[in-house]
C-alpha cells in the first residue's frame, strides 16, 4: 500500500520555546485633570513636532502656551518662542577694554546704583533716626553717636538720609544687641555687619545672623563665622 501523502502545510511549533505572538496595542496616555484628550493630543503633537526639529537641526526649541480668543473652540494655541542669546559675562574682554572715559562713566553708574539701593534700604519703616533711637534708649543723640562709633550700635550712613539706625538690632528689652561689638571688630564696616545680620548663612543652618546671634547657643558659632568673613577680606587673607 502507498504510504499517505503527507500534508505540504507547515506546522507550528509547540512547546515553550515556541514564540508568542501578541496583539499590538496602542499607547495609552493618561490625559492630566484640565486638558481634554484633544487638547493634550495637540500638546504631544507639537512636543514630536519639536524633537524632530531638535534631531534634524541640534538646535534647542522653546515651546509656549498663549491663550486664544473667547471665540476659538481651544483655550490655548502652542507657539514656538524665540531663542535669546545668552548675555556676555559682567568680566568680558569687551568690558575690561573699555576707554578710560567710558570705565569712569560705568564706574560711576555702579556707584549710583549702590547708593540708590543704600537710600531705598535707609528710607524703611524699620530705620530710625538718631534722635528716636536716643528716645528709646533714653539716651541723648551725641551719647547714641558716642556708641556708634564704639561699635555698639549698628548705625548706617548713607548719601541723602544721614546715618540711620535698624530698629531690629534692640532685642526685646529695648537693649542693642551684646554681640554688636565684636561683629564690628571682626567684619570691619557698618555694611557688612548689616549685611551679615540679615543674609542666611548655611553655616548657620540656613539662619540668618540675627536670629544666630540672638540664640545663645549659636552666638559662639556666629561670631566665628563673622571672623572667618572678615579675616577672607582683610589685607591677611587676600
Amino acid at each position: 500500500m502507498p504510504p499517505a501523502a503527507r500534508s505540504s502545510t507547515p506546522r507550528k511549533p509547540s512547546g515553550p520555546s515556541a514564540p508568542r505572538r501578541s496583539a499590538a496595542r496602542p499607547a495609552q496616555v493618561e490625559v492630566p485633570p484640565g486638558l481634554s484628550a484633544e487638547e493634550a493630543r495637540r500638546v504631544l503633537a507639537a512636543i514630536a513636532q519639536g524633537a524632530a526639529t531638535v534631531q534634524r537641526t541640534h538646535r534647542g526649541v522653546m515651546l509656549g502656551l498663549e491663550p486664544t480668543s473667547g471665540r476659538s473652540a481651544s483655550r490655548f494655541r502652542i507657539v514656538r518662542l524665540p531663542q535669546r542669546a545668552p548675555a556676555p559675562p559682567p568680566d568680558s574682554t569687551e568690558a575690561a577694554e573699555l576707554p578710560p572715559e567710558a570705565a569712569r562713566a560705568a564706574l560711576q553708574r555702579a556707584y549710583a546704583r549702590g547708593a540708590e539701593a543704600a537710600a531705598g534700604l535707609l528710607a524703611g519703616p524699620d530705620m530710625l533716626s538718631s534722635d528716636a533711637l536716643a528716645a528709646r534708649l533714653n539716651l541723648s543723640r551725641e551719647a547714641v553717636h558716642q556708641k556708634r562709633r564704639r561699635g555698639e550700635l549698628l548705625g548706617l550712613e548713607g548719601a541723602k538720609r544721614g546715618v540711620r539706625f535698624p530698629a531690629w538690632q534692640l532685642d526685646a528689652d529695648g537693649r542693642p544687641l551684646a554681640a554688636l561689638p565684636a561683629l564690628h571688630a571682626a567684619l570691619g564696616e557698618p555694611w557688612a555687619v548689616f549685611r551679615f545680620l540679615r543674609q542666611r548663612h548655611p553655616d548657620l543652618g540656613r539662619r540668618t545672623g540675627l536670629e544666630a546671634v540672638t540664640d545663645p547657643q549659636q552666638t559662639a558659632a556666629a561670631l566665628a563665622l563673622a571672623r572667618r568673613v572678615g579675616s577672607a577680606f582683610s589685607p591677611a587673607g587676600a
